[in-house]
């Protein structure tokens, strides 16, 4: 799973490398999508992104890296599935499960000169509350990051018309424009043939 996400961004970094700024680039303000001028006089956008988890975010930072106008449709999701729903939350999950047992492990802190009286408890409703609190922190703090580069982050599901350089925004049904589309719409679960999951091992 992890050389497969560096080889995703790894692709990204090199796809965007090609980009050239288009002509007297604006810096993209920090309204909404719907006060937008043109790019270069043809496009709205020099590269606009469909997807705002890991690959989509860096690839927007590249963008502006570049001086690049850029757009990201993040489909509600910024952080995509490792901010909301994977990497973050599971780990804040695993990091309140480890203090409980090591609080409970009275020999272990005795041997570190720590006693513990009365029965280690924890409450389930708050280390979800926890852990998703966290998680919206982190997808804020992202969101923030896009924003405060000039990056216009539009709600929407970016879906591709079937002309070249458009994306529609599925929320508004508006149609932007853009010289370049990146798509970073993340992946889905697969389980191989002969796998059971049973929510325990797998």
């Amino acid at each position: 799973m992890v050389v497969f996400r560096y080889a995703i961004i790894a692709l990204l970094s090199v796809v965007t490398k090609g980009f050239a700024p288009s002509s007297n680039v604006p810096r993209v303000s920090e309204k909404s999508a719907s006060s937008l001028c043109m790019s270069s006089g043809e496009y709205d956008f020099d590269v606009a992104i469909i997807g705002c988890g890991v690959g989509g975010h860096g690839a927007a930072l590249h963008s502006r890296g570049q001086d690049l106008k850029t757009a990201v449709f993040a489909g509600g999701d910024v952080g995509g599935t490792c901010v909301n729903r994977g990497c973050v939350p599971s780990k804040a999950l695993l990091a309140a499960s480890g203090r409980v047992r090591e609080m409970k492990n009275s020999a272990h802190l005795a041997d570190l000169g720590i006693e513990v009286e009365g029965e280690v408890k924890f409450n389930r409703e708050g280390i979800a509350a926890h852990a998703k609190n966290l998680a919206n922190r982190v997808k804020g703090n992202l969101e923030a990051s896009l924003v405060g580069l000039g990056v216009d982050v539009i709600e929407g599901r970016g879906v591709l018309t079937g002309k070249p350089n458009e994306v529609k925004d599925s929320a508004t049904g508006k149609v932007f424009t853009a010289k370049d589309i990146i798509l970073a719409p993340g992946s889905i679960p697969f389980v191989p043939p002969g796998i059971t999951v049973d929510e325990k091992t797998v």
